[in-house]
């Protein structure tokens, strides 16, 4: 992990998300990666979240900016009541506009969360990630988080998929 973004005006610009819906939640905004540097945005509340509407050159600048490949946006309010997180993510630095269950996010997430003592840590912590539901694609992804002696060890993310579509690239 990386130094918290201290200007985040334009962050909140390019996910049209208002400023104080981000510092209301007392977390950094950070870039975190296990293997996918993804920007990680707290919101307070779940309809800032649902109402989240990115401006793909803003977002593309500020993701470049910060050496991410996208955007990964939060909250602890839920729609289902055993999840932990309620997440959307904004990848258009890859060409996704929106993904409905983002794994590799999801456990930079995990890393973030247990990080800031955002979740009870114990030597596995389990996180419940809902997504996809504002693209009407619902997804449940498990995230564990293994520590030992406070420090984070590793991380391991599962979950269920639809296939919606199959092809493949030859080059």
């Amino acid at each position: 992990m990386v130094e918290p973004l201290r200007d985040l005006f334009e962050v909140a610009k390019a996910i049209s998300v208002p400023k104080t819906q981000i510092t209301g939640t007392g977390l950094p905004v950070e870039v975190v990666s296990t293997g996918f540097p993804v920007m990680i945005v707290p919101v307070r509340t779940l309809t800032a979240v649902s109402k989240a509407s990115p401006n793909i050159a803003l977002l593309n600048s500020v993701c470049e900016q910060h050496k991410a490949q996208g955007l990964m946006l939060f909250t602890t309010v839920t729609v289902e009541e055993r999840s932990t997180v309620h997440t959307r993510m904004f990848a258009s630095p890859v060409g996704v506009l929106e993904d409905p269950a983002t794994g590799s996010a999801s456990g930079a997430l995990g890393a973030y969360l247990v990080k800031h003592g955002v979740v009870d840590v114990g030597p596995t912590t389990e996180i419940i990630c809902e997504q996809g539901y504002e693209i009407d694609r619902p997804s449940r992804l498990t995230v564990h988080v293994h520590s030992d002696d406070d420090e984070i060890q590793y991380v391991t993310v599962g979950g269920r998929a639809v296939m919606v579509i199959e092809g493949s690239v030859t080059f």
